[in-house]
C-alpha cells in the first residue's frame, strides 16, 4: 500500500475530494434524518398516531432494530463486493422509503418503516468515512476525517431547522381520503427530509470505486486509472502524466484476474479469519464496547432531547415560570398517568392535545448541533497538540460533569447549555475514536469491522433509547447520573486504545 499512498500524495487534494466531501455531507443528512425525525415528529403525531410514552421510544429506535440485524451482513458485502454499489444502492433505497414514511396513516406502518430505513442505512453508513479514508492521503487524512465529522453536528443543525420552518404550520393538513389516507404536517416534514438520500444517491453514483478497495482486490488495472482520474481533476494534467506506472513494488503492471461471485464470497470469507486472530480481536473487542457504551448514552440523550425542551416550554407557559428539571419532568409523566396518552386509553381519540414544541425548542436543538461543531473544530486543532488518547480521556470527563450537573439546574437555557454539552463532548470523543478505528483495521477487513463495531453501538442506541424513558418515568435523575457513570468507565478504557501512528508508522494506513 506504499505505493498507493505516495500515488494518492501526487494526486493532491483538490476538486474531486470536494465533490468526495460533498456526497458524504448529503450522505449524513440523510442518515441523520432517519435516526432524528422521529424525534422531532413525536410532539406532532402524538395524538395522530395515539402514542404513549413506551411508544415514543420504540418509534425513536426503529432504525436502530434494522441497522443492528443488517449491519453485519452489510459490512461482510461491502468488504467482497466493494464501496461504491452500497453507498448508491443504500441511499437510494433509504430515499424509497422515506417516502413510503412520509405517507404512513398509523404508529405501526411508521414504525415498519423506521425498521427497513435502518436495514437500507446499514448498507452504507460505515462506509462513508472508509471511502473519504481510502481516498484521502496520510497527510491530510486525520484533518479531513476529522472535518467530516463535523457533517453530524451540521445535520443537526439542518434538521433542526427544517423542523422549525415545518411542524408549527398546523393548519397544513391534506385530507385525500378521510380516516384513510390524510397528509398533516409532519407527513411533509418527512418528504421534504427525503430529498437528502436522493442527492446522496447522484453524487455517489459519480465517484468511482475506491482505488484501495480495488489494489487489494488484485484490480491493479481499475485502481490505476481511478488515481488517474483523480490526478487529471485534481491537477488539470492529463492522465497519461501520471509518473507512477505500478502500483506494486516489483515495478511490473499486473493485470486484473476475473474471478465469480462464488469466488468473490470464498476470498472474503477467508480474510474474515483474520479479524478474529490476535492482535485484531482484541482491537475490535475494545471499540465494540467503547462504541455500545458511548452510543447508550448520547444516542438517548440526542433523541429525547427535542421531547424533554418540549416538555420544559411547556412548563414554563402553564406556569410562568422555570424549577428544577427534574419538577418540569416530573410534572410531565404525572401528568401522562393521570390523563393517559396512548391507544390504550379510550379518552385519547376525543381529548387528545398535543404539547407541540415552540421556537425555545427548536432554538435549543441549533444550540446542540453549534456546540457539538465547535467541540469537534476545537478538537481537530487540539489532537495535534494533546494527541487523541488524552484527548478523548479529557473529553469524556468533561462529559461525565456536565451530565452530572443537570439535576442542580432551573434555567432553561443552563439546561439547554448543559444538555449540549454533554452531547458536544461525547460527539467529539466518538468522532476520535472513528478516526483511530478506521487506520487501525486493513483495507480488507476494514468495512466488516466498522459494521460490527456500528451494530453493537447500534443495541447501545437500542437499549438506550428503550431505557430512556422507562428510567425517567422510575426517577427523572436516573439515566442522567447512568450516563455519568458510564462516561467515566468509557474514560478508563481510552487507556488502551491502539495508536495508529505509531503502528502504521509511514504509510498512515493498513
Amino acid at each position: 500500500m506504499q505505493i498507493l499512498e505516495d500515488a494518492l500524495v501526487i494526486c493532491k487534494f483538490g476538486r474531486f475530494h470536494i465533490r468526495l466531501l460533498f456526497a458524504s455531507l448529503a450522505s449524513v443528512f440523510a442518515s441523520t434524518m432517519v435516526t432524528t425525525t422521529s424525534s422531532y415528529i413525536l410532539p406532532n403525531a402524538e395524538c395522530d398516531l395515539d402514542m404513549d410514552i413506551m411508544q415514543k421510544g420504540l418509534l425513536n429506535t426503529g432504525p436502530f432494530f434494522g441497522q443492528i440485524g443488517a449491519t453485519l451482513f452489510s459490512g461482510f458485502l461491502v468488504d467482497a463486493f466493494g464501496r461504491r454499489i452500497f453507498l448508491v444502492g443504500g441511499h437510494a433505497s433509504i430515499f424509497i422509503l422515506s417516502v413510503l414514511e412520509g405517507s404512513s396513516q398509523n404508529f405501526w406502518t411508521l414504525f415498519f418503516i423506521k425498521v427497513l430505513e435502518g436495514i437500507a442505512l446499514s448498507l452504507c453508513f460505515g462506509t462513508v468515512a472508509t471511502m473519504v479514508s481510502e481516498f484521502t492521503h496520510k497527510g491530510v487524512r486525520d484533518r479531513v476525517l476529522m472535518f467530516q465529522c463535523s457533517f453530524m453536528p451540521m445535520s443537526l443543525i439542518g434538521v433542526a431547522l427544517i423542523a422549525w420552518g415545518l411542524l408549527p404550520q398546523q393548519h397544513w393538513h391534506v385530507v385525500i381520503w378521510r380516516d384513510y389516507f390524510e397528509i398533516h404536517v409532519w407527513n411533509i416534514f418527512i418528504y421534504v427530509c427525503s430529498v437528502f438520500s436522493l442527492i446522496a444517491t447522484i453524487l455517489y453514483y459519480t465517484i468511482p470505486e475506491s482505488p484501495k478497495y480495488l489494489l487489494s482486490h488484485g484490480q491493479e488495472f481499475e485502481s490505476m486509472e481511478v488515481l488517474k482520474s483523480i490526478y487529471n481533476e485534481n491537477t488539470g494534467k492529463d492522465k497519461d502524466m501520471f509518473p507512477i506506472k505500478s502500483l506494486t513494488t516489483s515495478g511490473t503492471y499486473n493485470p486484473t484476474k476475473k474471478i465469480g461471485i462464488r469466488k468473490q464470497i470464498t476470498n472474503a470469507l477467508f480474510e474474515v479469519k483474520e479479524l478474529f486472530r490476535r492482535p485484531l480481536i482484541f482491537q475490535l473487542l475494545l471499540f465494540s464496547v467503547l462504541t455500545f457504551v458511548c452510543l447508550f448514552g448520547y444516542t438517548a440523550l440526542r433523541l429525547w432531547y427535542p421531547q424533554l425542551s418540549t416538555i420544559i416550554e411547556n412548563y414554563k407557559k402553564d406556569y410562568g415560570e422555570s424549577a428544577r428539571f427534574c419538577t418540569m419532568v416530573d410534572y410531565y409523566t404525572k401528568d401522562l398517568k393521570i390523563n393517559g396518552t396512548g391507544v390504550n386509553n379510550i379518552s385519547i381519540s376525543d381529548d387528545c392535545v398535543p404539547q407541540l414544541s415552540g421556537s425555545e425548542t427548536y432554538i435549543n436543538c441549533i444550540i446542540l448541533g453549534l456546540v457539538s461543531f465547535f467541540f469537534i473544530s476545537v478538537s481537530g486543532y487540539l489532537v495535534d497538540y494533546l494527541g487523541q488518547k488524552l484527548l478523548m480521556f479529557i473529553l469524556f470527563i468533561l462529559c461525565a460533569l456536565c451530565s452530572g450537573c443537570i439535576y442542580w439546574t432551573s434555567s432553561s437555557l443552563q439546561i439547554a447549555l448543559l444538555i449540549s454539552t454533554t452531547c458536544a463532548f461525547m460527539q467529539a470523543a466518538l468522532s476520535l475514536q472513528q478516526n483511530v478505528l478506521i487506520r487501525v483495521f486493513p483495507t480488507t477487513l476494514r468495512a466488516l469491522a466498522m459494521s460490527i463495531i456500528v451494530m453493537l453501538g447500534r443495541i447501545g442506541s437500542l437499549v438506550g433509547g428503550i431505557l430512556f424513558p422507562i428510567m425517567l418515568e422510575i426517577n427523572c435523575m436516573a439515566p442522567f447520573l447512568a450516563l455519568t457513570v458510564i462516561t467515566l468507565c468509557v474514560a478508563v478504557l481510552v487507556y488502551f486504545m491502539p495508536n495508529p501512528s505509531k503502528e502504521n508508522k509511514g504509510t498512515g494506513d493498513k
